[in-house]
């Protein structure tokens, strides 16, 4: 509980900043949605990539639905929750070597897999409570422009984008425990994820993106019941695999 309690005291500000961030960005979007409904043929035209076009056409197909999906879950979660699993996880490991301060945590009559997982599980709860806590928000907020939201339809989206968030924050674990400098893990995160969003944003090869996973059509698909079983399932892979790979490594690492 000490290494819980240390490491929720290190990120608070990180956490209530990302949640005030996420909110005001979710309840500005929706105050918003009247006068983008209203004006979506002259906002269209000003679209510049295909792959944004698609986005603009789902919102044309179906409402207000794939517009809060892009607000919420493909663009805020996406950002504001690359940058929290960016800045809460990149000195999971890599903080205590760049500190200077491994061979005291290292000390203490705790095994390194618990000192690893204790900080990995914190850092996961402080990136998706707030997917959670925002997008249910979405429900109570959307009456004041006449729209409804079903509690199940939010739920499997906010859960869906936390599989995918869990996988990034695994990622910065993995690569924070093979470095010695706190922010190295942060900044590959968000390099490799901008790198993912410009292969979105590029006809042909959009395909590979990471972003692709996270598409408006893939939430357009969750309300309607499809569950991206295979997808989420290679998250849920892939975060198992990293996280073993970086408990390997700890195991070993000499500071």
């Amino acid at each position: 509980m000490t290494l819980l309690r240390q490491w929720l005291r290190d990120g608070w500000w990180i956490l209530l900043g990302y949640v005030v961030i996420l909110e005001a960005a979710l309840v500005a979007a929706i105050l918003y949605w009247p006068k983008f409904r209203d004006n979506m043929p002259a906002i269209a035209k000003l679209v510049p990539f295909e792959s944004l076009q698609r986005l603009m056409d789902s919102v044309e197909i179906a409402g207000y639905w794939p517009y809060l999906a892009v607000q919420q879950w493909f663009k805020g979660c996406s950002l504001f929750g690359l940058a929290a699993a960016a800045f809460l996880t990149s000195g999971v490991v890599a903080r205590d070597a760049d500190q200077k301060t491994a061979e005291f945590l290292l000390s203490r009559p705790v095994s390194r897999s618990r000192i690893l997982l204790t900080r990995w599980a914190a850092a996961v709860v402080l990136v998706i409570a707030p997917v959670y806590l925002t997008s249910i928000t979405a429900i109570w907020i959307s009456p004041a422009v006449e729209e409804q939201l079903r509690w199940g339809e939010v739920l499997l989206s906010s859960t869906y984008m936390s599989l995918f968030l869990i996988m990034l924050v695994t990622f910065t674990a993995m690569i924070s425990a093979m470095s010695s400098h706190q922010m190295r893990a942060g900044i590959i995160l968000i390099g490799f994820i901008l790198l993912n969003f410009a292969f979105y944003l590029i006809q042909k090869i959009d395909e590979i993106s990471l972003f692709k996973t996270v598409d408006v059509w893939v939430f357009m698909e969750i309300r309607t019941g499809n569950i991206p079983w295979i997808t989420s399932g290679a998250f849920v892979g892939a975060t198992v695999i990293m996280l073993l790979v970086a408990l390997r490594i700890f195991s070993r690492r000499d500071f």
